[in-house]
């Protein structure tokens, strides 16, 4: 078995293991290069292929900062593995173990203590190992030291036939004779908006700071302001380019239970399907949400596996 780094001329090899080894995570040029390849720390060392007598059989993709994130600095301690996957035809021969290995060692001497499957929060590709769809993919990280933590799901809804529910444009009446106003974003709504990402959902505050610099964020982003001009609530949509992917989505937690959540996400739903974009989806989130999301529609349709390691 010979294991390398990525080099420039891999990418249509690299693509196309990818997709053999991923099906339900399928990739194009666009995204291998926006999502992996631009990503600000992306190292060429970090991304390494296996061969089999010159066939490409596995790969691992693992990262740490090398810039410090916005919110989050630089987390020297912590590491990630983006994405990795075997070739259906070359499976338990071992392949997977070694590139976990190199991934490992290559992340301890860097000075890591801690790495994490998939919840690279600058650029994930899903938020932890799915335990449906990758048959022995959970065993597989817990045989070699992960625990898992915890897990979370992915929900979508059709909106093929959708109509605004009559209860949510009630709901939408009684906050507006409240003063509350919502609407799609502006960019005289930026520095509000901000001040609420800030406040209290600050991890979130570069996906919304480059949707608005994407100079789309009046058909990506509704917000909710009260009476005296503050933002208190929003929806986003496209992240990463992908006009089906909705989120990040909040309202201000002392706020919450009057119903201005739903007239959010229905704004977005109808938003969406004006635009002609009638799938939408996320990938992250668990508790109590489940049941909130189910009752505006949205139902699983993947279970992911949070996996983390001590190194």
């Amino acid at each position: 078995m010979q294991i390398r780094a990525y080099k420039a001329w891999d990418e249509n090899t690299a693509i196309t293991l990818w997709n053999e080894s991923l099906p339900k995570d399928q990739i194009d040029k666009g995204n291998f290069y926006s999502r992996i390849v631009y990503d600000i720390n992306f190292s060429p060392s970090n991304y390494l292929l296996a061969f089999l007598d010159d066939t490409p059989a596995g790969f691992i993709y693992f990262t740490r900062r090398l810039v410090p994130d916005e919110i989050g600095g630089l987390e020297p301690e912590r590491a990630w593995i983006v994405a990795m996957g075997v070739h259906p035809d070359f499976r338990r021969r071992g392949i997977g173990r070694v590139l976990v290995d190199k991934a490992e060692a290559a992340m301890k001497a860097a000075g890591a203590v801690r790495i994490d499957v998939g919840t690279y929060a600058t650029n994930y590709i899903v938020p932890g190992v799915d335990k449906d769809n990758y048959e022995g993919g959970v065993r597989f990280f817990e045989a070699i030291g992960y625990e898992n933590r915890g897990e979370c799901c992915a929900m979508n809804i059709n909106l093929h036939g959708y109509t605004y529910p009559e209860r949510y444009k009630e709901k939408r009446k009684k906050l507006e004779a409240r003063g509350y106003t919502i609407k799609p974003y502006e960019n005289i709504d930026a520095l509000p908006l901000f001040r609420f990402m800030q406040e209290d959902f600050p991890y979130w505050l570069p996906n919304v700071r480059a949707c608005a610099l994407s100079g789309r964020g009046g058909e990506r982003m509704i917000i909710a302001k009260d009476k005296d001009g503050d933002v208190v609530g929003f929806a986003m949509r496209g992240m990463d380019g992908t006009e089906e992917r909705f989120g990040p989505f909040g309202t201000k937690p002392e706020l919450q239970g009057i119903g201005l959540g739903s007239v959010i996400f229905n704004e977005m739903m109808r938003s969406m399907c004006s635009r002609r974009v009638f799938y939408a989806y996320f990938l992250w989130t668990a508790g109590r949400n489940l049941e909130i999301y189910a009752t505006w529609g949205m139902k699983i349709f993947r279970t992911f596996c949070l996996m983390s390691k001590i190194l």
